[in-house]
């Protein structure tokens, strides 16, 4: 077995130790009661069935294969049960740190790699992974079967026994070329149904648009390429994988076929009785098994391990970077922003740029798109780190606050509206515990409660995937009375009214101004009439700052902001 293999799944089984212990137990127990049935033939055919043969005896043989047959019973069901337990929980575990692990990637991994690879990742590998699991659980129980039923064959007859001897390099060589062969190729499998997944999960996720725009035919385009691609990858670790089980048995027999013919001399000539002989082929006959079963464990090792080096590599990705060690999650005084630079790659987003922004005050950033107003918003929030420059909150610098400190300064409103496929109120308290009487007051000041009091269920109403069953408007108003719930310092309302209807737009900038009393605000707006009462307004071009003051100001002085101004009222 691969030792990267072993070293990550040492930890999953080292908790369960006791049950594997057991299992090991019932498994050395398997194998002699495998070795005894075996060993009961040559009795059985000699005395039992002979002419000679007493009934005693034949009910003694009978009483000895049930008694067998009994303690197999129990044995077998808490080897293979307790084997399957420590399976499954070390998946679970293995499953849960893969998924505990994206948590604390850096948000430009997601926005760089595919959603459908990391899902893969946790459920397509993992599986493949527990395959793996199961596998190396059969590397020990199954030498054990073989163990004993070779040594029993050896005893019984040694020299028909070395003919298996003979042909078992050619075992070796066929689990060694087919375990090449599959981890060279699971690889690609694997590749290929994180891409299939994705693809799936695009085209699941698209429906709107694929109906409105007949894109039926290209989404089947597009999901057989992806799928053919798929299946041909699939198709090669198949075939190594079905060559490998007739080649084992086409091996095994060729060595029975010598064995009969070797074993007709050795009865002739009186070397061995006809018991033996027998006894001899039903432990071949039994050898056989975990024979399979040991090719079959070569070949999932094999996949396993190419999936292990996905999930290795995954698990070794640099998290996101966290260097702060104080805790400050009470906004006092100010939040600064002095000459920051932030580029996309070659792409300069912020040049140069300064925020000052007093407890209390309201500020907002206004535009074109693209001049790097959210991306300001992203940095605030610790999502991306800048090229240069700094961010000081009550003149401490952010990368000296813990990120989850950092973040309990923000209530975050944005137009990428995300909701869970839960309950009204599941996604109003994000699994935190607040009394009825604020959900209330969260949902009263968003002016949720009319669309909510209408809800079949109230606020235990099920809201459907990204909540679907909701209208634009009253989801945003979700998002609203959810950042009021978590009673924030500073709100960062980022384009919160962009993609709504003028009807929607008036209840959500009614709801915003709402919780917006007696805090710290921060707003992305592209329609600028919401913003005339600001404290300040910032005006970016291309990531650098043209102009600031007040509407008054900026509207007397006739520059880029006045002309933004009376294009909105076009």
């Amino acid at each position: 077995m691969n030792t990267h293999l072993v070293k990550t799944l040492w930890p999953y089984v080292r908790p369960h130790w006791k049950k594997g212990l057991a299992a090991l137990f019932l498994a050395i127990i398997l194998a002699g009661l495998k070795w005894a049935q075996a060993a009961l033939v040559k009795p059985v055919f000699d005395k039992g069935l002979s002419e000679n043969g007493s009934m005693e005896e034949t009910l003694m043989l009978a009483g000895l294969l049930m008694l067998i047959m009994v303690v197999n019973f129990p044995a077998r069901f808490f080897h293979f049960y307790w084997i399957r337990y420590i399976v499954d929980k070390a998946t679970c575990e293995l499953r849960s740190k893969i998924y505990e692990k994206i948590q604390r990637l850096p948000i430009a991994y997601f926005n760089q790699n595919k959603l459908g690879i990391l899902t893969s990742n946790i459920i397509n590998d993992t599986q493949v992974f527990s395959g793996g699991f199961r596998a190396s659980m059969d590397l020990v129980r199954e030498p054990l079967y073989a163990i004993a039923l070779l040594g029993l064959a050896f005893y019984r007859d040694w020299a028909l026994t070395m003919i298996i001897f003979v042909v078992a390099p050619l075992f070796i060589i066929i689990f060694s070329k087919s375990g090449k062969s599959v981890k060279k190729n699971q690889a690609d499998v694997q590749e290929e149904l994180g891409n299939l997944t994705h693809n799936i999960g695009e085209g699941l996720g698209g429906q709107k648009i694929t109906k409105a725009f007949n894109l039926q035919n290209y989404i089947m385009k597009r999901f057989e390429g992806t799928q053919n691609k798929f299946f041909t990858s699939l198709m090669k670790t198949t075939w190594v994988e079905e060559m490998a089980h007739p080649l084992v048995e086409f091996v095994g027999g060729l060595a029975f076929a010598g064995i009969i013919v070797f074993a007709h001399y050795r009865i002739q000539s009186g070397a061995t009785s006809p018991g033996d002989f027998v006894s001899f082929v039903t432990a071949m006959a039994l050898f056989m098994d975990p024979i399979r079963k040991l090719s079959q464990a070569n070949i999932k090792l094999s996949q396993a391990d190419a999936a292990e080096k996905r999930i290795s590599k995954l698990l070794n990705l640099p998290e996101e970077i966290d260097e702060g060690e104080l805790k400050h999650d009470k906004f006092l005084d100010k939040l600064t922003v002095k000459n920051l630079n932030f580029s996309y790659g070659d792409h300069n987003v912020l040049k140069n740029f300064n925020l000052e922004v007093k407890k209390g005050q309201k500020v907002a950033l206004v535009g074109l798109s693209g001049s790097g107003k959210s991306t300001l918003i992203n940095l605030l929030l610790g999502l991306y780190k800048p090229q240069k420059g700094e961010i000081e909150v009550d003149g401490i610098l952010v990368d000296h606050i813990r990120l989850k400190s950092l973040r309990s300064l923000f209530g975050l409103v944005s137009q990428d509206i995300f909701l869970f496929h839960d309950s009204v109120k599941e996604n109003l308290t994000l699994g935190k515990t607040y009394s009825t009487e604020q959900i209330d007051n969260a949902i009263d000041v968003a002016y949720a409660r009319p669309f909510i009091d209408r809800l079949p269920n109230g606020h235990d109403t099920m809201i459907g995937d990204r909540g679907v069953k909701l209208s634009g408007g009253q989801q945003q108003r979700l998002t609203i009375a959810r950042a009021f719930l978590q009673n924030t310092d500073i709100l960062l309302f980022d384009e919160a009214t962009s993609a709504l209807d003028n009807e929607s737009e008036r209840m959500v900038q009614k709801a915003l101004d709402q919780i917006s009393k007696d805090k710290t605000v921060i707003a992305v707006a592209h329609r600028l009439s919401t913003i005339q009462d600001f404290d300040q307004i910032y005006v970016l071009s291309e990531g650098e700052l043209i102009e600031q003051g007040t509407h008054e100001q900026l509207m007397g002085n006739r520059g880029e902001y006045f002309k933004l101004y009376n294009l909105g009222q076009k």
